[in-house]
């Protein structure tokens, strides 16, 4: 595992297997050019598949497919305390777009929000959703862990997973009149 210096994490997220879905770090511009270059690297390069962040809480993240990822960086104003500081955001491509092929999507969210993923759902889903249909279907979603609620540090997620068996619990929830055309 790499030890990484100079580089402060604010935020970062993964999925229940450890792997990144996103990560807020600030540095120096030229530290994380090297973060950035050690995660294209491969292992016998030094380069980077898993991290441990450690703050209040400690996060083990792991980084299987790089080139699943998205990078995103701002600076700061050379006038501050510390002088001038790069944010580095990398993300899942699912956050930003969702795979409506697959039906996979990821939502981002402050933590203390009340996160609404049924636009979220309603966009991956091949199958026409009814508004009133909400409450029931995204229940059913949960049973079947299509919605599962991910946290993090300094940010929390929801990742929507359905798979074929979407269309069979539709059907029967319709069928049952647990969904009905009239709310």
């Amino acid at each position: 595992m790499s030890v990484i210096r100079d580089l402060y994490i604010d935020a970062v997220l993964t999925d229940e297997s450890g792997h990144l879905i996103f990560m807020s770090v600030w540095g120096r511009d030229t530290a994380l050019q090297e973060f950035i270059a050690r995660l294209q690297l491969p292992l016998t390069e030094n380069g980077i598949r898993d991290f441990r962040a450690i703050g209040e809480q400690s996060v083990y993240v792991q980084i299987p497919n790089v080139d699943s990822l998205e990078k995103t960086s701002a600076k700061t104003s050379r006038n501050t305390v510390f002088g001038q500081l790069t944010q580095l955001w990398i993300y899942d491509k699912l956050v930003a777009q969702p795979d409506r092929l697959n039906r996979r999507a990821i939502m981002l969210y402050q933590p203390g929000d009340i996160p609404n993923p049924w636009p979220l759902v309603r966009s991956v889903c091949h199958l026409p959703l009814l508004d009133h249909w909400r409450d029931a279907f995204l229940d059913r979603c949960r049973r079947h862990s299509w919605l599962r609620d991910l946290e993090g540090i300094g940010i929390q997620g929801v990742i929507v997973e359905m798979d074929d068996a979407v269309e069979n619990v539709i059907t029967e929830m319709i069928q049952n009149r647990v969904l009905t055309l009239q709310p």
